[in-house]
């Protein structure tokens, strides 16, 4: 069995950040947990504090249907999830000084030097936690990896938005994770860091307003080898980047585009392209579900001005 009715897709909502009072129905504490894997953590805090309302991020298919079907066994009323990268989900759905805490237990540590940026320890994600936490709110991270629980440390410690209630080795807590479960079993180290938000950050929000979706109309001779030449191409401007990776043709064209924006959120969607009489409209596919992001809007304005320039004088 497939539980959905946790899941929340933020694409489809009007404004954002998001308003959580009105899609939890009431005025609560919100409590976010990064990376919730199997859900057992987020559901056992949402049973034991049904006052409070809980956000988990996670981009694994397999965690979505464990954890849900934890939460519908319970019977919660208090908990949504996201399928989205946190360092995204977290800078753009939520305003400022609306989050009491921030849980990310055991991530990966990214040790290689290439992917650092993925750390907590990188400075845009600290400046969305500076942001986006209440004055006085707390991270709590929690690792296996002692040259990583350092580093935390060490960036929390050196920041001018944070300090460091707790910092404690073979830490325990009322409430545990299978991996804390796990490491402890094994005699392995652990390790607890608790930082409490004192002054208030400020962060650059990619999607901040109204979430319009506006579809490009124009004019032109396309042709299917005016399409074919897009496949592979790849256009960038400034802190944006797209490539059509594949185009195809099925009555309608569909073009397959991955796009970056602005601090590496990446999204991979489908465009549609129809027209008849040199008139075009290009717009998402109907089974593409994609954050409208400057990439992305940027994408449909694009490629018809490469359409339409192609074998010009």
């Amino acid at each position: 069995m497939v539980v959905t009715e946790y899941e929340l897709k933020p694409q489809n909502f009007p404004r954002f950040p998001l308003d959580w009072s009105e899609i939890f129905g009431r005025k609560a504490k919100i409590v976010v947990e990064i990376g919730f894997g199997n859900g057992e953590f987020l559901a056992e805090l949402a049973r034991r504090h049904p006052e409070k309302d809980f956000v988990g991020f996670e981009v694994s298919i397999t965690s979505f249907v464990k954890a849900q079907k934890k939460f519908k066994r319970y019977n919660l009323k208090n908990v949504r999830l996201v399928k989205v990268d946190a360092r995204f989900g977290l800078r753009e759905l939520f305003p400022d000084n609306s989050v009491e805490k921030v849980y990310i237990n055991f991530p990966c540590p990214w040790p290689k030097k290439r992917h650092e940026d993925r750390r907590i320890t990188s400075y845009d994600f600290l400046q969305t936690l500076s942001a986006v936490l209440e004055m006085d709110g707390t991270v709590e991270f929690a690792t296996d990896e002692e040259w990583y629980a350092r580093e935390v440390l060490d960036t929390f410690e050196s920041s001018e938005y944070f300090v460091v209630d707790v910092f404690e080795e073979n830490f325990k807590r009322d409430v545990e994770t299978r991996y804390e479960r796990k490491w402890k079993s094994q005699g392995k180290k652990t390790f607890l860091i608790v930082a409490r938000k004192v002054k208030n950050g400020t962060v650059k929000r990619l999607m901040e307003g109204e979430n319009t979706m506006a579809h490009s109309v124009f004019e032109g001779n396309v042709t299917w080898e005016k399409l074919k030449e897009l496949e592979g191409k790849v256009f960038k401007d400034k802190n944006k980047i797209f490539v059509v990776k594949k185009v195809y043709r099925d009555g309608d064209y569909l073009l397959k585009v991955i796009s970056t924006d602005e601090g590496g959120f990446q999204q991979v969607y489908y465009l549609n392209l129809s027209g008849r009489d040199g008139k075009w409209v290009l717009k998402l596919d109907e089974g593409s579900d994609p954050y409208r992001t400057p990439a992305l809007k940027w994408s449909l304005r694009r490629i018809p001005e490469e359409l339409t320039a192609q074998g010009s004088p």
